[in-house]
């Protein structure tokens, strides 16, 4: 984050309206004018800066349609920072004019109660039973449970562990992905790993990149504290998008405890390749996958070769590279929902991507992804399934 206006300016004066951007932005490939590619954004940024723009409703309207998937920023010949202007533009725009009402009752009434997340997911749960919520705007919804993953699951206690991990798991995790926890419990087990549970909140994620700064310390701060009663060796999590948040929380709240804890934070696929290891199952998994780059990973936590060297252990799987594995799927949270028609036209460019390889299953390492993609998947008739990278591993133990 931009922590004070010479920072944003330095940002804004390092951008030299190249337009390099322009071939790789998702958002303008498919909407094709300027005011939607990120050296306008830069632009805009450093004209309402300096007072020569206000933050208006056009303004609000260009700056919420960045996926933040920073591929312009990976790249950008001078590197420009365009993901961190477009998170000061929206929290400038949330402290001058306050935030909508509907985000006020979701990011400030509901985000940080781990009961009302709880209620949200039960509701949507029995409405999926009822066959009353099948579909939301459009996007095939997986299924929701009753109960969270960590009213259900314990992990096995072990005699003489290599390390303890904090496992932080994620609200996708908790309310809807529950076999991606389960595998992560399983993996973390089978490779002498004693597992922790966090008592997981969110992240913060929807709250930072909603411009609303408050609610994200706010449950930042509640996390750190949670970690710390736990005295862990490291923080893990299945969600690409959780791992970003968390190593951001030195910087968002400005302290060494948190700084000293985001530097503990490790995805789950890159502590069991550098940090934990993990021995290679037993069981053959006969299955030809492709893999789909999590923005938040790759670019996010630069995490790239350990998912596919997971992958390359378990015998019998065959990886075929998609084109343009890292493109964003679309989906950015609430982008998906906001600017539904962008976020499909992002998505079938993804989709056929992934026929083209002729693969028999999608892994990736973002339950918001695989959201995404597997909607994306039904609807285009093609029914393939999408795993995280840690269950096809767990599925190679056996049991």
């Amino acid at each position: 984050m931009l922590e004070n206006n010479e920072e944003v300016r330095y940002q804004v004066n390092r951008c030299s309206r190249c337009g390099s951007c322009r071939e790789v932005c998702p958002v303008f490939l498919q909407a094709g004018s300027e005011p939607w590619v990120a050296r306008a954004r830069v632009q805009l940024a450093g004209a309402a800066l300096e007072g020569q723009l206000p933050f208006s409703r056009r303004f609000g309207e260009i700056m919420d349609a960045c996926l933040l998937c920073r591929a312009c920023v990976a790249h950008c010949p001078n590197g420009v920072r365009v993901d961190e202007l477009v998170l000061w533009a929206r929290a400038e725009a949330v402290r001058r004019k306050g935030l909508s009402p509907a985000r006020m009752v979701l990011l400030r009434g509901a985000l940080p109660s781990r009961r009302k997340l709880a209620l949200i997911s039960r509701m949507a749960a029995l409405c999926q039973r009822a066959s009353i919520l099948k579909n939301f705007r459009g996007m095939k919804l997986p299924a929701f449970h009753t109960l969270p993953f960590t009213h259900l699951y314990r992990p096995a206690g072990l005699k003489k562990p290599s390390f303890t991990v904090a496992y932080f798991v994620g609200c996708m995790t908790q309310y809807v992905y529950h076999q991606s926890g389960r595998a992560v419990l399983k993996v973390l087990e089978q490779n002498n790993v004693q597992v922790l549970l966090a008592g997981s909140g969110c992240c913060g994620m929807p709250a930072l990149a909603a411009g609303d700064l408050k609610t994200a310390r706010l449950l930042a701060r509640r996390n750190v504290e949670n970690f710390k009663k736990l005295g862990a060796d490291f923080v893990v999590t299945d969600c690409a998008t959780c791992g970003e948040m968390l190593k951001l929380y030195g910087r968002l709240l400005g302290d060494e405890e948190a700084g000293e804890l985001a530097a503990r934070v490790q995805d789950i696929t890159f502590f069991l390749v550098h940090t934990g290891g993990f021995h290679e199952g037993k069981v053959r998994v006969p299955l030809v996958v492709t893999y789909h780059d999590p923005c938040h990973l790759k670019r996010g936590q630069g995490v790239y070769l350990e998912p596919r060297k997971i992958l390359a252990g378990i015998a019998g799987l065959t990886l075929v590279e998609m084109p343009r594995s890292d493109a964003c799927c679309g989906l950015a949270g609430s982008f998906g929902f906001t600017h539904r028609e962008l976020s499909q036209k992002i998505l079938r460019a993804k989709i056929e991507n992934i026929r083209a390889t002729g693969a028999q299953a999608v892994v990736t390492g973002c339950p918001s992804c695989r959201l995404q993609l597997a909607s994306g998947l039904a609807g285009e008739g093609a029914a393939l399934p999408v795993f995280h990278t840690v269950e096809l591993l767990a599925l190679s133990y056996g049991g």
